[in-house]
């Protein structure tokens, strides 16, 4: 075989086995990526998207719900399980941090802590035990089919150096449907000179919190 031929051989090889290369990295950044969020019926939901970015919302059974392109706002008002297929129609953006699937699990039930009506048996106060502080708040409660459920939820405290952690009064406590008064008992303590934020806690696992100021 000539020189020639035997370079251009090799040239052909070498070509080739770049090409399937780029095409496995390719097809790795390229996984099918999904994202799990869980939220209460009746909830708005949002998410955000470029102009160029198409989406379909389905049902558990396939059934569409919505489509469009852009940003998602949607509220889905029955519970049950959906999927948001999103499709990015930029070709030439190779890489992308946008999951293809979004699963939504959508609850039958529904709390929204009233902030405003949060009271305290006594004052938290910095570098002293809270031990046996009593917190008290409104919950507004609903679900879809308007029957009573169990809150056992606790109280979590976020701050510099705090422990302070709360349980709910009178464990498991019965939310009918309305307002409710939720009672927790504190334990642990803060540090002195910084604030303590209280996070509420809903059946999802979602934080509604609260920041107490000044610092205690």
């Amino acid at each position: 075989m000539k020189k020639d031929s035997l370079l251009k051989l090799q040239i052909a090889i070498l070509t080739a086995i770049l090409f399937f290369s780029n095409n496995l990295v390719f097809a790795d950044n390229h996984a099918p990526t999904e994202k799990s969020i869980a939220i209460a019926y009746n909830t708005p939901f949002s998410y955000a998207l470029d102009n160029n970015v198409s989406w379909e919302i389905n049902d558990n059974n396939g059934g569409l719900i919505n489509s469009g392109i852009g940003n998602i706002s949607q509220t889905f008002n029955t519970p049950g399980s959906y999927t948001i297929a999103i499709h990015n129609n930029n070709t030439e953006e190779e890489h992308s941090s946008l999951p293809d699937k979004i699963n939504i699990s959508v609850s039958p039930n529904k709390i929204i802590f009233d902030l405003s009506s949060i009271q305290f048996s006594q004052d938290i106060v910095g570098g002293q035990s809270a031990n046996g502080i009593t917190v008290s708040i409104k919950a507004n409660f609903s679900s879809f089919d308007n029957s009573p459920v169990i809150y056992n939820q606790e109280l979590s405290v976020f701050g510099v150096g705090s422990t302070i952690s709360g349980k709910i009064k009178n464990n498991p406590t019965t939310l009918n449907q309305g307002a409710n008064i939720l009672v927790f008992i504190l334990d642990g303590q803060a540090t002195i000179g910084n604030n303590i934020q209280l996070n509420f806690t809903d059946f999802n696992g979602e934080v509604q919190p609260f920041t107490l100021t000044p610092k205690i």
